[in-house]
């Protein structure tokens, strides 16, 4: 798969995290709790993922591997519900534009950390101007996207 289609088709997914968080946001008025919708939320992903593995289209787990999975590689799904929750209470009271800008910006800085040391077994990416002015753009887009 060739980079340019690659990177739109994670901008296309990027675009349904913002659709999730509407919908979730949503759900949590209905349910009258946040965290029922983050659940629910969960729930339904789940099954899906479950039929998706069942199919055997994407492969087989190999169960082995996960005791060869250090401990850091199970603190995803809790950082997953922690995205999702926090989305459902935020989008309803800054709206899903602010919401996203300052996921987006929380998410480079974490990736340019983690680039720039090589934490997590990524191949280390060695910080450099540019990427501090996108940064900085970036932030200075989270402040100017709240104003009315």
């Amino acid at each position: 798969m060739s980079h340019p289609v690659f990177v739109l088709m994670i901008v296309i997914v990027g675009v349904g995290l913002a659709v999730q968080a509407a919908t979730n946001a949503r759900m949590g008025a209905a349910l009258g709790v946040p965290v029922a919708s983050a659940l629910l939320n969960f729930l339904i992903g789940s099954i899906l993922l479950g039929v998706a593995l069942a199919s055997g289209i994407f492969g087989r787990a190999r169960l082995a591997g996960l005791a060869e999975a250090p401990w850091w590689a199970y603190i995803g799904g809790a950082l997953g519900a922690a995205f999702v929750t926090m989305a459902v209470i935020a989008v309803p009271r800054v709206g899903a534009a602010v919401t996203f800008a300052a996921v987006i910006t929380g998410q480079l800085i974490g990736a340019m950390i983690i680039d720039t040391f090589g934490w997590l077994e990524v191949a280390p990416v060695p910080l450099n101007p540019w990427r501090l002015v996108g940064a900085g753009l970036l932030l200075a887009g989270v402040v100017l996207i709240q104003q009315k």
